[in-house]
């Protein structure tokens, strides 16, 4: 096997990858075994049918395995000699791989480019201390209890807090059904509401319902709706409460306490403020985390690969083309509003660039990695969410670079948490 790398400018590159048709053959037969341990022929035993005749039945799917397998081999082989860290998916050049012949492909893709790191020593966020409250605590005590509570159906009588209500939402401007605004049956809690806190507009809705009722309120369309046109303007709700769930809170007693694994009612107590604590701590760290990434991306001075910034473009818009086209029919329409996120989705990606490329720069000074073993174990739950194999599920994420970008984005996450322990501070 034979690679040969072009260096662009501002972080492009392009890997070419050669086998011979031995090492193709090679491949192509590792590949076609188990096809022939699973096939049956009059005149063949299991497992001895000839490869010409598993390739008149398995051809295509032999050919794309042992496509997948060479270009995750070749690329793997180039990355690690040429110390290059993909930060985009990659762009394919080349036909599949056959049995007997000589084998070429290249990709382009967007690397780390080489440079230097700026000095994160200034920044500083204050570390807030988790704190928990009365109200907190009876919350948590709450949650605690409702897990070996019973639940009652209420037929008659409105909501109360603490009611698990069904409901059906329809959201609507100028009459016509707001795409991602027509929930069907969904379940929500009705959640108490502290002093100076505002309802959430649905919630005033479904508490003035019956079971079986119909009713209607008013929200605004959020500042980060996918269709700009329709952010911030008066969304028509219609609300029908389907099915009401009270639950039958255990008395707050020794025996309930022991049933929850506690020795006591006050180590109940004691462990419901812990959960405050520890729910209070979790929130103040996504706050920090988000007001860091914040200001990564709001970076002065710094100027992320352009071709990084181009890819982070490209998926911002994909994202929006993905999720309207699901909703919208007209194609015209789909195309008025995509024109609309063109010029958010430039500053969207050249934002999400920047921390990305901030980041990744941090974490190869500072030697933090993403272990071969992590990445495998989630290449491996996501296989499985799709009821494939893993192996075959890495090789074609391989082919396509995504396994490459979905390594980076962990990487990312990882730098940021790791940045984050330094900078807060009392």
């Amino acid at each position: 096997m034979e690679y040969h790398v072009e260096k662009g400018a501002d972080g492009e590159c392009r890997l070419s990858c050669f086998f011979s048709a031995a090492e193709v053959t090679a491949e192509w037969k590792k590949v076609a075994a188990p096809f022939a341990s699973s096939f049956r022929m009059a005149g063949f035993r299991p497992g001895k049918a000839p490869l010409e005749v598993l390739e008149r039945q398995f051809g295509r799917q032999i050919s794309e395995e042992s496509t997948d397998a060479l270009v995750e081999r070749g690329v793997r082989k180039a990355l690690s000699g040429e110390g290059l860290l993909p930060v985009t998916a990659f762009t394919w050049e080349g036909e599949g791989a056959m049995r007997g012949q000589d084998f070429r492909f290249s990709v382009s893709f967007g690397v780390l480019v080489e440079g230097d790191v700026p000095d994160f020593s200034a920044l500083s966020l204050e570390e807030k201390t988790p704190e928990a409250d009365a109200d907190e605590d009876a919350a948590a005590l709450h949650d605690m209890l409702s897990r070996i509570a019973g639940k009652v159906p209420v037929k008659e009588g409105r909501p109360q807090d603490g009611d698990i209500v069904q409901a059906e939402v329809t959201g609507r401007i100028d009459g016509r059904i707001l795409p991602g605004m027509n929930t069907g049956p969904c379940r929500m809690r009705l959640m108490p509401l502290r002093p100076g806190e505002k309802a959430p507009d649905l919630d005033p809705v479904v508490r003035s319902l019956n079971v079986g009722e119909t009713g209607t309120g008013t929200t605004v369309c959020p500042d980060n709706y996918p269709d700009p046109s329709l952010r911030g303007r008066d969304i028509e709700l219609t609300v029908t409460l389907r099915a009401v769930e009270r639950e039958v809170l255990p008395p707050l007693t020794e025996e309930t306490a022991r049933r929850l694994g506690f020795r006591s009612v006050e180590a109940l107590k004691a462990g419901a403020h812990e959960l405050a604590l520890e729910r209070s701590r979790a929130r103040l760290h996504m706050e920090a985390k988000r007001d860091l990434a914040s200001r990564l991306e709001a970076w002065e001075a710094f100027e992320a690969p352009a071709c990084l910034v181009e890819h982070c473009r490209r998926e911002a818009l994909r994202r929006s083309r993905q999720y309207l086209q699901s909703r919208y029919d007209s194609p015209d329409r789909l195309k008025e509003i995509l024109a609309l996120m063109k010029q958010e989705a430039e500053e969207t990606g050249r934002k999400k660039a920047v921390k990305r490329a901030l980041l990744l720069g941090w974490a190869r000074r500072e030697g933090i990695d993403v272990p071969e073993a992590e990445l495998q174990k989630v290449l491996a739950g996501r296989a499985a969410a799709q009821n494939t194999d893993a192996a075959s599920f890495a090789r074609r994420l391989a082919r396509t670079g995504e396994v490459y970008e979905m390594r980076a984005a962990m990487l990312e996450e990882r730098a940021l948490e790791a940045l984050l322990s330094r900078v807060c501070r009392p």
